[in-house]
């Protein structure tokens, strides 16, 4: 009979799992900007928190070092903009000449198969006969852009205010909180330890990624190396877009310098670093950030690309990290109290007592 009661108790509690994980996705689904704000917002102050503790220990305020956290991220992300705005400038003439080129190849190229005709007349005349259609398809899709664009700037305050107070607040929070989680500091702390430990992840996929593109780069021929290490390198911190941008500004620059060809093989070597040799090395570089067995990380992530999509891809790993950790900790055996002083004794009496103790 206890047998049984135990293993109705099981059941249920596999049930609510079950319900929780369902919930927990529907939310991320219906909020997601929010959410993917929310949950950058705690990497980065994790990430961070370390170099504010230190700079409170050695007297500024906890205030300020929040503040310079978050202008150290706004300074990246005007570096990044930065590089690339003054790099596609710097290669803006040989960009032109080079999608110039292609167009008119192009042109060649179809005209040799038995296409007569301008191209761009047969565009203008299609413009001229459909002009009302399309303009009304088209105003929907701006509307969407600029929710969108609308999105994204509410979603980077969101971030970088949420990552000024976890930095400021963060001990508070965590002292507010402990009584509300039912296995105590302990959890939370290693909580915090596996989400570094997916930003060291995060740092050697997008050091790999650099690597990858930059010797790519050096062996076509491409300028800008440097430039495009970094911009690589920070980009792999932004889920997805960071790598769209760094690996289409690496095309065009390899487009101006080079030519089709070249952006070819440049477009190659993107997709080789960001696609396949990221996905075979991902296991590898989160297992061992976060003590993990690489089939474990795989089957997590592509668990979570079918349960949340992107987002789900981009949690995996962390979350199984922490799922394993909390199955661990409820299968330790409970610690024993240790026992009472002696009444009329000050621990710390005693303390002292069996230190000066000899052996």
């Amino acid at each position: 009979m206890d047998a049984l009661r135990t293993a109705g108790s099981k059941a249920w509690a596999l049930v609510g799992i079950a319900v929780a994980v369902a919930i927990g996705v529907f939310v991320i689904l219906l909020l997601k900007p929010l959410v993917v704000a929310l949950l950058g917002a705690l990497c980065v102050s994790l990430a961070l928190s370390p170099g504010v503790d230190a700079l409170a220990r050695r007297g500024l305020r906890r205030g300020l070092g929040a503040g310079l956290g978050v202008l150290l991220l706004i300074f990246l992300g005007i570096l990044v903009v930065w590089l690339v705005v003054t790099g596609l400038a710097s290669q803006w003439s040989e960009l032109t000449a080079a999608m110039n080129k292609a167009v008119a190849d192009l042109h060649a190229w179809l005209q040799s198969r038995g296409l007569q005709g301008s191209l761009a007349e047969s565009a203008r005349d299609s413009l001229e006969d459909r002009g009302s259609t399309l303009v009304s398809g088209l105003l929907p899709k701006l509307g969407n852009l600029a929710g969108t664009t609308a999105s994204l700037f509410v979603g980077l305050f969101v971030f970088l205010f949420t990552t000024f107070f976890m930095l400021k607040d963060g001990p508070r929070m965590a002292r507010g909180a402990e009584p509300w989680i039912p296995l105590g500091r302990a959890w939370m702390d290693q909580v915090g330890r596996i989400i570094r430990g997916y930003v060291v992840g995060l740092t050697l996929l997008g050091a790999f990624n650099a690597a990858v593109v930059g010797l790519g780069a050096l062996a076509l021929g491409v300028p800008l190396i440097g430039t495009l290490l970094i911009i690589t390198l920070l980009g792999n911190y932004v889920p997805y877009l960071g790598a769209w941008v760094a690996g289409a500004f690496a095309v065009l620059i390899a487009l101006a310098s080079g030519g089709p060809k070249t952006a070819l093989i440049m477009t190659l070597v993107v997709f080789l670093a960001n696609g396949t040799l990221q996905t075979l090395l991902q296991p590898f570089a989160y297992g061992a950030a976060l003590r993990m067995r690489p089939l474990t990380i795989l089957l997590a992530t592509v668990v979570g690309g079918l349960l949340a999509g992107i987002i789900g891809v981009m949690i995996a790993a962390p979350v199984a990290a922490i799922i394993q950790h909390t199955a661990e900790l409820l299968r330790a055996p409970p610690t024993a109290p240790s026992p009472p002083p002696p009444d009329g004794q000050d621990p710390d009496d005693l303390a002292r007592t069996v230190d000066d103790t000899p052996d």
